[in-house]
């Protein structure tokens, strides 16, 4: 737009329209491929938590119903495992650690009333419940903490940002004799560029961290 710069650039002008969706679909494509990967370990994540506190009100439900297992200190213990993991590690996943020490001594606690309990009267159907609601609890803990970060090869995020760049340089070029629909149709693509970039952006460290991250909503249900 520049009158300097007009005369040089206005040589390349012919560029038709239909050749903006070569790079614009393969931004696409490439977004949609490094999104996936991302948020991949969110669901993971996600899951992980829904099915760890669903084991624990098991445990909690069953300390609460069965008759042998009302005088044990399984759902106090285990109300001090939630309450240790929200104030104590979800702090330590929050920065890119994948366990607290406190947590794990509270955690070993329950584990131990766990089979103790369990043990009382081993082929009762309540206690095979609740060993298997505490395997359910120990593989999505492990899982979770696992999942306190990831590497995702920074190739993947250079491609990304030059297929962006290719995008906006097609754009400028379709529009070179008219610098009005030049200036919108920039804004337009720029704005369409940066909203999936800013997105993965915030998510591209762990799904504890940052502006979108995961909540621990689902065990402060659990103590309430």
């Amino acid at each position: 737009m520049s009158p300097k710069t007009r005369p040089l650039l206005e040589r390349y002008e012919g560029v038709v329209a239909p050749f903006f969706s070569l790079p614009a679909v393969l931004f696409s494509l490439t977004a949609a491929l490094l999104a996936t990967s991302v948020w991949d370990n969110y669901s993971v994540a996600t899951r992980a938590i829904k099915n760890e506190s669903q084991s624990i009100l098991t445990v909690i439900s069953l300390a609460n119903s069965v008759p042998y297992l009302k005088d044990s200190e399984l759902s106090t213990n285990a109300k001090l495992y939630i309450k240790s993991m929200i104030e104590d590690e979800w702090r330590t996943l929050a920065a890119g650690k994948s366990n607290s020490p406190i947590t794990d001594e509270k955690f070993i606690a329950m584990r131990s009333e766990i089979f103790k309990a369990a043990n009382i009267f081993p082929d009762r159907a309540e206690s095979k419940a609740l060993l298997n609601a505490f395997f359910t609890i120990n593989t999505a803990r492990e899982t979770r903490q696992a999942y306190a970060s990831f590497d995702l090869h920074p190739i993947r995020w250079y491609a990304i940002l030059f297929l962006g760049i290719l995008v906006l340089i097609s754009v400028a070029f379709i529009h070179l004799s008219k610098p009005k629909a030049l200036m919108v149709a920039m804004s337009i693509a720029t704005l369409t560029v940066l909203t999936p970039l800013c997105i993965l952006a915030l998510t591209f460290s762990s799904p504890y961290q940052g502006l979108i991250s995961i909540s621990h909503a689902p065990y402060l249900q659990i103590i309430k």
